[in-house]
């Protein structure tokens, strides 16, 4: 863990967690407190602050007018947003503006300490990424034309040129290296192609750097909606509850209002059905431990849509499933099964913005002898153009508009697929669609009358 030499500002308007925040990090860095967002702004103009805890809801200035406010004249500075007063909207305008970390209070020593380590971490590659380009790429590292000595500039008599045997090459004939009345030319190409290889290597790395930062903006969307998805699904609970506690009353006290026990059932049921939908969420968001299992596969793509099932019905899509019966199991970890087909299926989403088709089929076949499950996903959506089907497996390759998608969601399906023995390939037209195809290696002896109990095994 750094040590001292690590500055960080406290600013809470709240005595306790400011003081709390203090005990917890002073054993190991320079920590400095303030109460209020004005005072926070004079800190940091007039020391060296590398990361500030900030509280979202204080009075005068809030937490997100301080952080713009230091983005504007310290940018390099870390912030990690600390509060009581989190929601979707607020986080994802601080992240807007580079927040390293977003905790929730009531928080825990070890969410501190890895917030802020994972900040300084942020910083000392930040460091040593601009001590890279310093160094190794600088300017003042390639020959500069005006450090050459002017005297070896000057003509010499035709005579001296003879003697020298050179008849286009300046030289004293004293053993230093020839200048060429050329040699300027020839180092400004050298310096200009060097700066283009700068800035090649320079955008490449920044939109890297973006790529990951958006990855990394998504993990904490996702981490808060699972947190928000816990709290609604207490709503529902209460609210199922009691619907049920008065149709209890209704059906056995007061039959007169026996005309509304139906308005309450569906209360009830509508309830029910959004819980359901919040725990498939918190179930997918959950991070699992790695389990390879028996799974049979059509159930586990019928759990995914049923995940999807608003969004479906939103889009106007339609789903044609053909699963041969009495397929046997494959065995892998079902998590990242999931991952795959519901990757797949948003991304046929996402192709079909004015409604479609998708059609699922699942058969078994055989290649050179070995029993192979195999998945086509297909859609009626615009299609790939073909310059793009060599590369839509590529690492941070998107064809979505900037902000939208990090491009690593196919390249991990087929890494996935690829883990099990198995391949996933695609074909596809455009305008008329695209078909992805998962071919899976069948479990032995894994035919459905020897099934485990399994989630996704009915």
């Amino acid at each position: 863990m750094e040590q001292a030499s690590t500055n960080i500002l406290v600013v809470d308007d709240e005595l306790g967690p400011r003081e709390s925040m203090r005990m917890i990090l002073k054993p190991y860095y320079n920590v400095i407190t303030v109460d209020n967002g004005e005072n926070a702004l004079n800190v940091v103009k007039e020391r060296q602050i590398d990361i500030v805890t900030l509280d979202l809801k204080m009075p005068g200035l809030n937490g997100l007018e301080v952080l713009k406010e230091i983005r504007n004249f310290s940018p390099d500075t870390e912030i990690i947003i600390i509060t009581g007063y989190g929601t979707l909207q607020t986080a994802t305008e601080a992240m807007k503006y580079g927040v390293a970390n977003y905790v929730t209070k009531p928080f825990d020593v070890s969410d501190i300490l890895s917030a802020v380590e994972k900040s300084i971490e942020k910083r000392r590659f930040n460091t040593k990424l601009n001590h890279f380009f310093r160094e190794v790429l600088s300017e003042e590292a390639i020959p500069n034309p005006k450090t050459i000595n002017p005297s070896s500039l000057s003509p010499k008599r035709p005579e001296e040129k003879k003697e020298c045997g050179q008849e286009h090459i300046h030289n004293d004939c004293s053993g230093s290296l020839p200048f060429s009345e050329n040699l300027l030319d020839i180092t400004e190409q050298k310096v200009k192609k060097i700066k283009e290889l700068k800035n090649g290597f320079s955008h490449e790395v920044k939109v890297l750097e973006e790529k990951l930062i958006q990855a990394e903006k998504l993990a904490t969307v996702g981490q808060l909606s699972a947190g928000f998805a816990h709290e609604v699904n207490n709503i529902l609970c209460s609210i199922g509850g009691y619907a049920q506690f008065v149709q209890q009353k209704i059906s056995g006290n007061h039959p007169e209002f026996s005309d509304i026990w139906e308005d309450i059932q569906i209360i009830i049921s509508q309830s029910e059905r959004a819980n359901k939908l919040t725990q498939n969420l918190l179930g997918f968001s959950r991070m699992n431990k790695s389990e390879e299992n028996f799974i049979d596969v059509s159930s586990l793509i019928d759990q995914v849509l049923s995940f999807l099932t608003y969004k479906l019905i939103n889009l106007n899509i339609e789903i044609i499933r053909e699963y041969e019966p009495n397929l046997p199991e494959v065995f892998a970890d079902p998590n990242k099964l999931e991952q795959v087909f519901l990757n797949l299926i948003v991304n046929a989403f996402h192709a079909m913005p004015h409604g479609g088709k998708i059609k699922i089929t699942a058969k078994l076949m055989s290649n050179r002898g070995e029993a192979l499950l195999k998945i086509d996903l297909a859609d009626t959506g615009c299609g790939i153009p073909e310059e793009n089907l060599k590369k839509i497996f590529d690492p941070f390759f998107t064809t979505r508009e900037r902000g939208v998608g990090t491009g690593l969601g196919l390249f991990i399906c087929r890494r996935i697929i690829e883990n099990y023995h198995g391949s996933l390939e695609l074909t596809s037209k455009v305008g008329e669609g695209t078909t992805f195809t998962i071919k899976l290696p069948v479990a032995h002896d894994a035919f459905p009358s020897k099934r485990k109990e399994n989630p996704f095994n009915n």
